[in-house]
């Protein structure tokens, strides 16, 4: 599996760092995921962003008008193999030299927000930050991923779910069902819904992108990590 790394520049002869792992959207590890990882970078952290689509090649990546070519690799894809990877990707930020073991954060976005939160579930992390995740609450037609609301019981850090008002994908009543789980369960949690702002907001290389809700958002995870 690929694993795109991002240094702090002033990281030589420094240790004890913290790392983040940072899950695609559902069109690879692309120019957006990499500028991500830069951002996290110039903020402090040992950033990598995992191939997640390995299994079907190498470095892909799709653009945003083409879910088509998407859509068989979704199929194809399981929960299993996204914990193999997240732990594979967990252990690579482990036992990079610079990284505090204790300090493993993650985000991700789309596709990521809910690979995000299975590695809350399935890794020890410090918090976690999931931007708009589809597929949390019921199964989607052709995507082999089956949902998480039913193993939130097994979240083990504080984690921020971000959404856009305007998602069409993720409707405000699977946001309230979101909440309630989480509340239900007594686990550390903040919702964060931003009016104005569709699916894919966050990304400055999509229509959808809305600049203001993606300020908003970014400081508000950068603050939620901290």
């Amino acid at each position: 599996m690929g694993l795109h790394w991002a240094i702090p520049k002033a990281a030589a002869g420094l240790r004890s760092l913290p790392g983040i792992l940072v899950f695609q959207e559902a069109f690879g590890v692309n120019r957006h995921i990499v500028s991500v990882c830069e951002r996290l970078a110039a903020a402090g952290y040992v950033a990598v962003a995992p191939e997640l689509f390995h299994r079907e090649g190498t470095g892909l990546t799709f653009g945003y008008n083409d879910f088509n070519s998407v859509r068989p690799i979704f199929s194809r894809m399981s929960n299993e193999g996204l914990v193999a990877d997240i732990r594979a990707s967990h252990q690579a930020l482990r036992d990079y030299p610079l990284v505090d073991p204790a300090r493993i954060y993650a985000i991700g976005f789309c596709l990521g927000g809910f690979v995000a939160v299975l590695a809350a579930m399935h890794v020890p992390l410090a918090s976690a930050a999931a931007f708009y995740g589809g597929g949390l609450t019921k199964g989607r037609p052709g995507v082999g991923l089956t949902p998480l609301i039913d193993g939130f019981g097994q979240i083990n850090c504080r984690t921020l779910f971000v959404f856009g008002e305007k998602d069409s994908g993720i409707p405000a009543e699977d946001v309230a069902l979101i909440r309630s789980r989480l509340e239900a369960l007594h686990k550390p949690h903040e919702i964060e819904v931003y009016p104005d702002a569709g699916h894919g907001f966050f990304c400055e290389d999509r229509p959808v992108y809305n600049p203001q809700a993606a300020a908003a958002a970014w400081d508000r995870a950068l603050a939620w990590l901290r």
